[in-house]
């Protein structure tokens, strides 16, 4: 409500409100005591632990996002959409209506591709959004079957405390959940992420890499929830295939140029461990998933917005190019670092915490997947390595005979990802309680 109220006030800074808006929700996270069993607003909407801590993580970035955009032109149009999508979102996690979610889950896609379309930097934008809505839309028809099959098995759309099996071979068991995986998105259904990504706006890419990605997750750990059963017996599958895709996607990375492509593959590999701790079935693993999608949702924020700020001063995102940058912004490459270094795991990041519980959880699983979990871990480790110094160090590129000096909006964004993924830390005993 306050982002609509914000779009109809045209003589107030909806920076300044929105960085006020973020302090808050974060102070709220920090102190206010929570209750750990679903409440429900109504027939439909209700809230539970899982969907409390991702309508957080929707706030900070969204705040965030919005905070990285005075350099658009048409702001109106553009926070429209931004709030549009917002308010979805916020339903999608707030239904316990399986088709109202279903809903609001395939609607979020219009906005994103309305901004994609409208605020992209290159004609290929056109591509980008193509390759998004055809992957997206294809995969949700037999989840739509599903929904359909679980209503006239249930006489209700309700998921909490439901049910759901019936004798369906394996693999179209497994295209129920492929609307989830896409979303995410697993390796082999990944094609349209790295498109979308680069040629989408930096708040597309932060509200894309933060959000919505994360929505394929929680959709996955709903209907886990209901049709365990049906999927047991290809549990090993579905772990193991992720879990070779995300040390495959890391390979890919040492291959790649654009500095946005290898931020977005880098989501792959996160996202290959959070599948595989998800199908586990274990409430430990649903748990790390979470914390997973909270911490990476952070930094991958954050590392893409780091990707813009250079753009915006070199004209491109070619490694080759963006050399020798610590010389030309030693504090922009100080919080480079420190937000890589999130994305590594290194402490006290939470993502260091939830890799660990996710590897854990794997293991528990299948003890055989070490060696491809070492490695994607080793590999994800040097591909970041690798992109921050092919970047920072070395000899100045040539070409470059300007170089605009950094704002301190910029700075502020950076340092506010860094601390909201450490300070997540102090809170890991509730994090890891439910």
């Amino acid at each position: 409500m306050l982002m609509i109220l914000m779009y109809f006030n045209p003589f107030s800074s909806i920076h300044w409100k929105m960085s006020i808006s973020l302090n808050t929700m974060t102070l709220l996270f920090l102190f206010i005591p929570l209750n750990f069993f679903p409440s429900y607003l109504s027939m439909n909407m209700g809230c539970d632990i899982y969907s409390y801590l991702l309508l957080i993580l929707t706030s900070y970035i969204f705040s965030l996002a919005i905070l990285s955009s005075n350099n658009f032109l048409k702001l109106k149009k553009l926070f429209f959409l931004i709030a549009l999508l917002m308010k979805m979102l916020y339903l999608s996690f707030m239904f316990t209506n399986f088709m109202l979610f279903y809903l609001f889950f395939e609607l979020s896609l219009i906005p994103m591709i309305m901004i994609i379309m409208g605020w992209g930097t290159k004609i290929e934008r056109m591509q980008a959004s193509m390759y998004f809505l055809f992957y997206t839309m294809s995969s949700s028809l037999p989840l739509l079957y599903f929904l359909i099959m679980f209503y006239f098995k249930n006489m209700s759309y309700f998921y909490f405390f439901s049910h759901f099996n019936m004798k369906y071979n394996n693999m179209i068991t497994i295209l129920f959940f492929l609307a989830f995986l896409v979303k995410l998105p697993m390796y082999g259904f990944h094609l349209w992420l790295p498109k979308a990504h680069v040629e989408s706006p930096v708040m597309g890419s932060m509200i894309l890499a933060g959000v919505l990605l994360k929505l394929g997750g929680y959709g996955i750990i709903r209907i886990m929830n209901i049709m365990f059963e049906m999927i047991y017996k290809m549990n090993w599958f579905l772990i193991s295939f992720s879990t070779w895709g995300g040390f495959m996607i890391s390979l890919l990375c040492f291959n790649q140029m654009d500095m946005k492509v290898i931020v977005a593959f880098s989501s792959i590999s996160h996202m290959s461990l959070l599948i595989g701790a998800i199908f586990s079935n274990y409430n430990l693993g649903m748990n790390s998933s979470v914390l997973m999608m909270m911490s990476h949702g952070l930094t991958s924020s954050g590392m893409f917005f780091m990707v813009n700020v250079f753009y915006e001063r070199t004209k491109s995102r070619s490694l080759l190019k963006n050399k020798g940058l610590t010389n030309m912004s030693p504090n922009m490459s100080l919080c480079s670092f420190l937000i890589i270094s999130s994305s590594m795991g290194v402490p006290p990041s939470i993502n260091l915490l939830s890799e660990l519980l996710l590897i854990y959880n794997i293991l528990y699983m299948n003890t055989n997947l070490f060696f491809i979990l070492f490695f994607s871990l080793l590999l994800s480790v040097m591909y970041s390595m690798y992109l921050f110094s092919f970047s920072f160090q070395g000899n100045i590129y040539s070409g470059m005979f300007f170089f605009k000096s950094i704002f301190m909006i910029e700075y502020l964004i950076m340092i506010i990802h860094w601390m909201l993924s450490n300070l997540m830390i102090l809170k890991s005993n509730f994090l890891m309680t439910f």
